[in-house]
């Protein structure tokens, strides 16, 4: 398949909760190390992609490109604020025809389930974007799979300080103009309460208690994680 897709990590160092949050060490790696690991793990060997580090060009991001060009990874700099103009920068410089989008607080990221989500989208042309946002999930595994198309014809429409940050907001808003296909999943249902993402330092020690439970398996798959979570002492 020629259509490029994009592998988006969005990235930055600026949180007011949790400052450089994403360097942080896990289990001897960095919170960053990790999450590009695991999006190496989303299973697209037919298929003609990429791996992105999406951040901004404010100076408290240039930590992020050393580290980026250290490791070899590719990146994007753009608008700090409105990620979704950031984001149509990227896809245009890039060619990208599709692009999921992975934020970089979510070292569980579900690699199988966004491999699901790519490959379905690639097979079915009327759908715009795939979402397994269906309301009951657990935070940290919020996923979009989308055609790069739908933010270039859109581009000029999006005026809200929400809008800009939040780049799937639009659509959801606007739901009947665009072809959204949502994903459910039982097993997300049923620990919706759970919270997987690092949004404070709390979460941090949390994520690191699922690891050490793994033996430092920072490749456990997501599924595996859920329905062990409570074996797990998290408090």
């Amino acid at each position: 398949m020629n259509k490029k897709i994009g592998i988006i990590i969005y990235a930055r160092t600026s949180s007011k909760r949790f400052p450089n949050k994403i360097f942080k060490k896990i289990i001897g790696l960095k919170m960053i190390e990790i999450i590009l690991k695991r999006a190496k793990k989303i299973n697209l060997k037919k298929y003609n992609y990429e791996i992105i580090v999406n951040t901004s060009v404010n100076k408290s991001d240039d930590k992020i490109v050393k580290f980026c060009k250290k490791n070899k990874i590719k990146y994007f700099r753009g608008n700090l604020t409105n990620v979704f103009k950031r984001t149509y920068g990227c896809l245009k410089k890039n060619n990208y025809k599709f692009f999921t989008r992975i934020n970089c607080d979510r070292p569980l990221l579900d690699f199988e389930m966004i491999s699901r989500m790519i490959n379905l989208i690639l097979k079915r042309k009327n759908i715009d974007i795939v979402s397994n946002c269906t309301g009951a999930y657990p935070k940290g595994l919020a996923c979009e799979v989308a055609r790069s198309r739908i933010f270039f014809d859109n581009f000029n429409l999006i005026k809200t300080k929400n809008n800009k940050e939040h780049i799937f907001n639009f659509f959801y808003k606007n739901e009947k103009r665009f072809k959204i296909l949502k994903i459910s999943d039982k097993l997300y249902q049923r620990h919706s309460n759970i919270n997987l993402s690092v949004d404070k330092k709390k979460d941090l020690k949390k994520i690191i208690k699922i690891f050490e439970f793994f033996k430092k398996n920072y490749l456990i798959a997501t599924r595996i994680v859920l329905k062990n979570i409570k074996n797990i002492k998290l408090e």
